[in-house]
């Protein structure tokens, strides 16, 4: 006999890629928890369907108590701090710890993302350049992914434990965030400023402190493991459909992509903002506008 399902109503706006994608890591890590969860869109509200202990509050506390790590080894770690607590003059005094810093460092700026403990995950998509994955990674190459994750989770675990928070509730002081919230995406980059942030982040005097979703991009950043839009070659456009069938993760991923059509699910596309030659944002999303060869038939 199968155990009594409970329903989540979570609310989403579909012109917000961010959202969309957030709540398909909800439904993949839903799924981790409690196997055999499902999904769907409906009327304004992501519905995530589960065992009778599902609820939204028992799967970020689950989420909360996860460690982030990346993908390097105690050894690497190590090595890695023992040559930092090194003063530059002792590292240029030997041939090759130099480059060896150099290289860990990029090894922990740029290695897939792990979650242990309470939920076991890995996110590796962004270092997918075979599958096309890696063309939503966000952030620069000198910015550490873990340092993006870790924040964001950190954003999560103090939300959660604030009074009348929501999922997407907005939280200030807790580092950059990976640019997935379209409706951020487009504001406080250096050209709508007038200058660049990074520079000032090594005081608390200049240290200018971004509001955030930490929930809406720790969850997108997941859900993006499975979960893709389909590009449209050559236009910058990525099409992804809220399917309204409740289904399992492995099937609800083939529909948002639309290689599976299933229902009448409703069909948005984004563009993707390039802030400067390596920096890239979510801009919000519109009801789809058909391919190029259907607009055509349509003239």
């Amino acid at each position: 006999m199968n155990a009594p399902s409970a329903s989540i109503a979570i609310p989403v706006d579909l012109a917000n890629p961010g959202q969309f994608f957030a709540c398909c890591g909800l439904l993949e890590l839903a799924d981790r928890l409690w196997f055999g969860a499902e999904g769907r869109f409906d009327r304004g509200h992501f519905l995530l369907i589960g065992r009778r202990e599902c609820s939204l509050r028992a799967l970020l506390d689950k989420l909360a108590e996860s460690t982030v790590a990346n993908t390097m080894t105690p050894i690497q770690n190590a090595r890695l701090e023992e040559l930092s607590s090194m003063k530059k003059n002792q590292r240029e005094a030997i041939p090759g710890l130099g480059d060896e810093k150099k290289s860990l460092e990029s090894l922990r700026r740029e290695l897939p993302i792990v979650l242990t403990g309470a939920i076991e995950f890995r996110v590796d998509w962004f270092c997918d350049e075979f599958s096309g994955g890696s063309r939503f990674k966000t952030w620069a190459g000198q910015q550490s992914v873990l340092d993006i994750a870790k924040a964001m989770h950190g954003g999560v675990t103090r939300a959660i434990n604030e009074p009348d928070s929501s999922l997407w509730g907005n939280v200030r002081g807790i580092g950059l965030p990976f640019n997935f919230d379209s409706d951020l995406g487009g504001q406080g980059s250096a050209l709508d400023v007038g200058f660049s942030f990074d520079p000032l982040a090594g005081s608390e005097v200049t240290r200018i402190e971004v509001t955030c979703r930490p929930a809406l991009e720790l969850l997108c950043f997941i859900g993006l493991q499975r979960f893709r839009p389909r590009e449209i070659p050559r236009e910058n456009r990525f099409v992804y459909t809220a399917w309204n069938d409740a289904l399992p993760p492995s099937v609800a991923a083939a529909v948002a992509c639309g290689a599976v059509g299933v229902g009448d699910g409703l069909l948005h596309e984004f563009k993707l903002l390039y802030r400067t030659k390596y920096l890239k944002s979510f801009l919000p999303a519109i009801p789809f506008q058909g391919d190029h060869d259907e607009r055509a038939e349509r003239i």
